[in-house]
């Protein structure tokens, strides 16, 4: 059968091609708000159900194609004719503002211009429509139409149908070309479209690759953060007016999660604004500069502005941001300022509150407050927790965003060294210090520093002695499983100088030693002694301990890699807040490593990727090293202190 219908007369458009280069291949460049756009039309076509196949695999511009199908009412020869061929048409001044019963839906569309957004993305648009039994097939191909740019008008050949439309309306872009060969982000796609429309549910259905998006992709309320009482950091609206007089009103949630970063959980931060059931207004916080800056990071939200969209048109012209300068939009915009700044500082308020709630259950902490408690000189200790408090909290109404586990160093410090008379004084007169006495903080920062100088060179020496006894681990090549894990429990800095303690995070251990069973064919010289997991901060850091004399090859290599991304994938999607973390890092304790370009290269690589390869006989020279910094900073601190003192006397 010929492609080409021969009963039918080719279609017929008209066109300005500065509006298909502007308002598709520029305004148009990433693949949700052109999918969108075509929902949309479904909405609009009283569809329930929209299926979009988008392919998995790494795109070939030849082949790949997207493809979105709805069961609506169709297009008819004529509707494509008189209707959707004609450009900037506006369907709500010369059709009802509604879609037919049983739906009644409010009509999203305007302009009848979203077509043109696939070629933001693709050459080709295949549209393929049936109405009342009657089909209805044509090609709109950017190069073509560039071609005919002069004419300014263009006509499609009327095709064949393909058959496999039996219902309403479908389109296949072809030619995809923003991607390069690279695969679609699929997850990220669901979840972006599931934000662009609030219409989602029972009676509009929106399918990707054969999987419903379920309201739960679009209930964001189930990510945000929740205080120390366990409820949510969340500000509701229910029909509020935004200017006393007027009936323009807001409906909708402003929320906070537990992370700025959206590249962990794909959300983009930012508060959207609705109407119709659609987004009119991408992510933003309705430019507000005044209370926590930290907080708009935080901030995500979905309001429900209908007023913007009913008689007058104020959505520009990309359909993904709102024309700001009318009297209602600007009403909208001064409210939402004022919200959100409230919100920020109110945040602010909620996480510093948190914080001391933190820091009381605090697990070193309340260690210190054991060991300090002990200290006959209540006033003494009383002081101290006093600093600690005053030091963090003061650190985290700055930054709120701050964790309270950011700051254990400060307490590991106290605990280290509050069995020092000198420290316990150094603390009792930085706890009376006025904090805007700044020459005087400075002047206890330096006693502290050089105190603190001090003890490191003290242990210096103890810590060379450690080293020297894994040597001798080195060379009995420990075979017994708890001998080199228990030491790098106790001795952590060994592997990295800035770990003073760990805690041993023995499930995820159990979860990779069960994952990844070494086979019976393993040399014994190349078999691993055990996994080490360990949690420092909000990042888990996976140790896989080789033999002392083992030689790691690529294999190894490819192995700490899997491990890694296994452990990405378990915190990413475990439900389990206990287990929630944001990195993952790796480590490969080995003798020595096959001494090729290829081995060289993948080390070099996994570098990049915070996975690195630590060798037995590095340990002692890395560790002699960074003491030796600590001994020649003390002696400077030392030297400089003398040189003030001499100059103050004379």
């Amino acid at each position: 059968m010929s492609d080409v219908a021969t009963d039918r007369a080719a279609y017929e458009m008209k066109f300005d091609p500065g509006t298909i280069k502007h308002l598709g291949v520029k305004m148009y460049s990433t693949l949700p708000p052109v999918i969108g756009e075509f929902v949309a039309n479904a909405w609009d076509a009283n569809a329930t159900k929209v299926e979009i196949e988008i392919p998995e695999t790494r795109i070939d511009e030849q082949r790949s194609k997207i493809v979105i199908s709805d069961n609506g009412i169709g297009m008819s020869d004529a509707d494509v004719r008189g209707k959707y061929l004609i450009i900037g048409r506006d369907r709500r001044k010369n059709e009802p503002d509604e879609t037919p019963a049983p739906l009644k839906r409010k009509i999203m569309g305007r302009k009848g211009i979203g077509k043109f957004s696939a070629f933001g993305i693709a050459k080709e648009i295949d549209v393929e429509s049936m109405k009342n039994g009657e089909v209805s097939r044509f090609q709109m191909k950017y190069d073509e139409l560039m071609e005919n740019e002069e004419k300014r008008e263009i006509t499609f050949p009327a095709l064949s149908a393909t058959g496999n439309v039996t219902e309403g309306t479908k389109i296949t872009l072809s030619g995809i070309t923003i991607y390069g060969t690279r695969p679609i982000a699929i997850d990220s796609i669901r979840q972006k479209l599931a934000r662009r429309f609030a219409v989602i549910g029972d009676d509009f259905e929106v399918i990707i690759n054969g999987i419903p998006i379920s309201p739960e992709n679009r209930n964001l309320k189930l990510l945000l953060e929740k205080d120390m009482n366990g409820e949510l950091y969340l500000w509701e609206y229910e029909n509020e007016k935004i200017l006393p007089d007027a009936d323009w009103t807001v409906t909708g949630w402003i929320g906070a999660l537990d992370r700025t970063t959206p590249q962990i959980d794909g959300i983009d931060r930012g508060i959207v604004l609705m109407a119709r059931g659609k987004l009119v207004q991408e992510p933003f916080a309705f430019d507000a500069g005044v209370g926590q800056q930290y907080a708009f990071s935080y901030l995500i939200g979905e309001l429900h502005v209908d007023f913007v969209d009913e008689e007058e048109d104020t959505i520009a012209t990309t359909r993904n941001t709102l024309v700001w300068t009318t009297d209602a939009n600007a009403a909208l915009m001064e409210w939402g300022q004022t919200e959100v700044n409230k919100i920020a500082r109110q945040w602010g308020h909620k996480r510093n509150e948190d914080a001391k709630r933190q820091l009381e259950e605090n697990e070193l902490y309340r260690k210190f407050q054991q060991q300090a408690g002990r200290i006959e000189k209540k006033r003494e200790f009383n002081r101290a927790d006093q600093l600690i408090s005053q030091l963090i909290l003061q650190a985290i109404d700055k930054n709120p965003a701050a964790d309270v586990s950011h700051f254990e160093p400060i307490i590991q410090m106290f605990l280290e060294f509050w069995e020092f008379d000198t420290f316990r004084d150094m603390a009792q007169d930085l706890a009376n210090a006025e904090f805007e006495e700044t020459e005087k903080l400075i002047s206890l920062f330096r006693e502290w520093e050089i105190l603190e100088a001090r003890e490191m060179a003290r242990v210096t020496e103890g810590r060379i002695t450690t080293i020297e006894r894994l040597q001798e681990l080195i060379k009995t090549n420990a075979r017994e499983v708890p001998t080199v894990r228990d030491f790098l429990k106790e001795f952590p800095w060994v592997l990295d100088p800035r770990w003073t303690m760990v805690d041993d995070e023995v499930r995820y251990s159990n979860l990779l030693r069960k994952k990844y069973r070494e086979g019976h064919d393993t040399p014994e010289e190349d078999r691993r002694i055990d996994f080490l997991c360990v949690r420092e901060g909000t990042n888990l850091v996976v140790v896989e301990i080789k033999r002392p004399q083992s030689r790691a090859s690529r294999k190894e290599l490819e192995q700490i890699l899997d491990y890694v991304i296994f452990m990405q994938d378990y915190i990413q999607q475990t439900t389990d807040p206990n287990y929630k973390l944001e990195s993952v890092t790796g480590y490969l304790l080995c003798g020595d490593l096959v001494d090729t370009s290829d081995v060289r290269q993948r080390r070099q690589h996994l570098e990049r990727s915070q996975i690195y390869v630590r060798r037995y006989g590095d340990l002692l020279d890395m560790v002699k090293r960074t003491h030796a910094e600590f001994l020649a900073r003390y002696n400077q601190l030392r030297e400089a202190k003398q040189n003030a003192a001499n100059h103050s006397d004379s």
